[in-house]
């Protein structure tokens, strides 16, 4: 093909928008240009504040908001981020900073959409909207730069960032007549894993109806389920951040990479053990899912030590009936704070106390016991000491 006739294909590709640049990478990020997409939100001073929104305005502003879900920037999960009128969030520092060195800022991890002093003191400001389907937190800036402000020159872009931890810059349009980019992107703040749209494309100012990209590496997405089986009950949590139930549930993660559950039993149960994903055992269930998996943890309640008689020797038992049938003149029964499926026959010449309702460990009284049956008393004394029948 002759050089005129490259030419004029590069032209073509660029005016139709198919051109796509060779994707960067610090190899943890891959930058990559997107398809023109905007998502937006509100943008509504007068809104009511809420879990899933939230602004701030003004010049040197900042609003930390807590995400409806953990965040992965950098190997790092994070539960809340900093937004500042200046188009950056902070994944660590809680104030507002601008024309800072995206390689090294010196305040910890930022994602920057445009590097520059901006100010929405007249009008606009940054927005945050939490939006599902699919999850994802929206941060938008309607702002000017510092040097136009008021003179009614607006702005306005976007960074999404999405449960899987991709993210994404928008960049809708521009209006500044005096705007400055310090080096647009995402950064580690430790001057070697930073991706600058500013360096890989251009300044951010000149790129309205654009969309750009940041994939963690391998960030293709296998989705864990936790099936919840057994008598007893407890919960799962998981690291990275996606996974924190007690009843069945899922979440995606990056494809190949490690992930732990820990699992926790809840009170009067203990845990019995894995099934799947290649785990066994009682301990943190660790693996790395290449495709979609299921793990089955079981809880397991813990009937053998519903029933405890302490006389210097404790001694557990898994009824109330068996424990009173072994009873001495003058015994305590302790109990769970639990329900007892089960009819009680009191037949022998002893007085016996039933007392409750205690913890697991039998260290506090957090509630009553309950006798789901029939309580029959035909010969000795019977004491209830925080007791109810059912």
């Amino acid at each position: 093909m002759k050089l005129r006739n490259i030419v004029i294909l590069l032209t073509l590709l660029l005016v139709t928008g198919t051109f796509t640049a060779q994707a960067a990478t610090d190899g943890i990020y891959s930058l990559g240009d997107n398809a023109v997409t905007w998502d937006g939100t509100d943008a509504d001073r007068t809104k009511a504040v809420s879990t899933d929104y939230n602004f701030t305005y003004g010049d040197e502003e900042s609003l930390t908001y807590t995400l409806p879900w953990n965040f992965s920037f950098y190997g790092q999960s994070y539960s809340q981020i900093t937004v500042d009128t200046n188009g950056n969030i902070w994944f660590g520092a809680t104030t507002a900073a601008n024309s800072f060195s995206l390689p090294a800022a010196g305040r910890g991890p930022v994602s920057a959409a445009w590097n520059d002093d901006l100010s929405s003191v007249y009008d606009g400001g940054v927005f945050i909207q939490h939006k599902t389907n699919p999850e994802r937190v929206v941060i938008e800036w309607r702002t000017e730069t510092y040097t136009d402000e008021g003179n009614d020159r607006p702005n306005s872009f976007e960074i999404v960032l999405f449960q899987n931890g991709n993210i994404r810059f928008d960049y809708q349009s521009f209006a500044a007549a005096n705007s400055k980019d310090f080096g647009s992107g995402i950064s580690k703040d430790d001057t070697t894993h930073y991706l600058s749209v500013t360096a890989n494309y251009a300044n951010v100012y000149t790129l309205a109806v654009r969309s750009f990209s940041f994939t963690p590496a391998g960030s293709g997405t296998a989705l864990v389920t936790v099936d919840f089986t057994g008598t007893g009950q407890g919960s799962v949590t998981s690291t990275p951040s996606g996974i924190a139930c007690n009843t069945d549930c899922s979440a995606p993660f990056t494809s190949g990479n490690e992930v732990t559950l820990h699992p926790e039993a809840s009170l009067y149960s203990y845990f019995g053990g894995w099934n799947g994903g290649g785990c066994s055992g009682t301990g943190d269930c660790i693996f790395s899912p290449s495709t979609d998996t299921t793990v089955i943890a079981t809880f397991t309640y813990d009937v053998s030590h519903q029933v405890l008689i302490d006389t210097g020797t404790p001694t557990y038992y898994s009824s109330i009936q068996s424990a009173y049938d072994t009873t001495a003149e003058g015994t305590t029964i302790k109990l769970w704070a639990t329900i007892y499926n089960e009819s009680l026959a009191c037949s022998r010449p002893v007085t016996v106390t039933l007392q409750g309702g205690y913890n697991s460990g039998y260290t506090a009284i957090v509630g009553d016991p309950v006798l789901n049956g029939a309580l029959t008393i035909t010969d000795g004394t019977l004491v209830l000491d925080g007791f109810s029948i059912q």
